[in-house]
């Protein structure tokens, strides 16, 4: 049928291409599925036809002709000890997602951002709707580079009226095997805790995720649109749902120089620019995208205890033994270089 829809997905071998993939199959409005990835997908689909692509090295007009919609996953999940490695990969690879857009005239992108790009202040409103201002915590690349790549994308957008750019600013994600570093955060997955700090804690199950990305696929769905579960837990709730968590509490400052030095050294997985995400509150509402057909089909609480209630519970490379030891290491050497500054 000529009306059917022709959606391209770049990193459609990733963690969320993966899961988008057989709802794209199954769709009736969708005819063809373009997969572009530099490595060959796992779950095969009836309507794909892949192509080893590396979107940052290849021209992708030859790709994209006859394209209704884009739905870019092809990004580095960071923080990377590389800033200009991170930043290459997601920011240059949108610019050419874009310009090749401009080029064989595909109207819509559909782009995963953060909520992470609300930044975690003192002063945040509970929850934080689409209409509040990006404002990234200081240094925290991650959000920094998705806040670049929002305001490229409406730049974009904004230059035809035809065009859709989707923004779907994610909460942690969480299930299904997803890795980030919020996964941890959010998880209780670790090493410490910010003494007398009790940020709500908020999700989202890697299944209500892609549900989001196929809306956004098929149906347009214009500027931004948070993606979270309905509400939010009190930290302490959250907490006691996570079996053995025995987080020590550190202070702020004493956390920032833990982390500063762990990440320097490549012991830890986890910049001191994260010392805000644990301290102030960033959960959103999710009231926009349930009002364009949406609806998460599991809540903070079951996401949280289909995460936490897995076998396998190392995320992370300093969970557990080892989170203690990169973080005692760093308290360790803070605390002699103190006492030999006062020698």
């Amino acid at each position: 049928m000529t009306d059917e829809l022709v959606v391209a997905v770049t990193g459609v071998s990733g963690l969320l291409g993966q899961r988008l993939l057989p709802l794209l199959d199954a769709s009736p409005q969708v005819g063809r599925i373009i997969g572009l990835d530099v490595r060959d997908p796992a779950r095969q689909a009836r309507k794909l036809e892949f192509h080893r692509v590396d979107v940052l090295n290849t021209d992708l007009v030859p790709y994209l002709r006859d394209v209704s919609a884009i739905v870019h996953l092809a990004a580095v999940i960071g923080p990377l000890p590389d800033d200009k490695l991170f930043t290459r990969v997601n920011v240059d690879g949108i610019r050419r997602v874009l310009d090749a857009a401009s080029r064989t005239g595909v109207k819509k992108i559909v782009r995963p951002s953060s909520t992470a790009v609300y930044g975690a202040w003192a002063n945040n409103p509970i929850p934080i709707t689409e209409d509040a201002p990006l404002r990234p915590s200081p240094a925290y690349l991650p959000a920094i580079v998705d806040g670049e790549c929002e305001r490229l994308l409406a730049e974009w957008a904004g230059a035809d009226d035809a065009r859709v750019a989707t923004r779907l600013r994610i909460a942690p994600v969480v299930g299904g095997g997803a890795n980030s570093l919020f996964t941890a955060v959010a998880t209780g997955r670790i090493p410490f805790r910010i003494r007398g700090a009790n940020p709500p804690v908020q999700v989202v199950h890697i299944d209500d995720v892609a549900a989001a990305l196929e809306l956004a696929a098929t149906v347009d769905l214009d500027g931004a649109y948070n993606v979270a579960a309905d509400g939010w837990l009190a930290y302490e709730d959250a907490g006691a749902m996570i079996p053995g968590r025995h987080i020590p509490p550190l202070g702020a400052g004493l956390a920032t120089r833990a982390l500063s030095l762990s990440w320097s050294t490549g012991l830890g997985d986890a910049p001191p620019s994260l010392v805000p995400y644990l301290t102030h509150p960033w959960v959103v509402a999710n009231d926009r995208l349930k009002s364009a057909g949406w609806k998460p089909t599991h809540s903070n609480e079951e996401a949280l205890l289909l995460a936490t209630g897995a076998p396998d519970r190392s995320l992370v490379p300093w969970l557990a033994g080892a989170g203690a030891v990169t973080v005692g290491a760093a308290l360790g050497t803070w605390w002699l270089t103190r006492r030999r500054g006062r020698a």
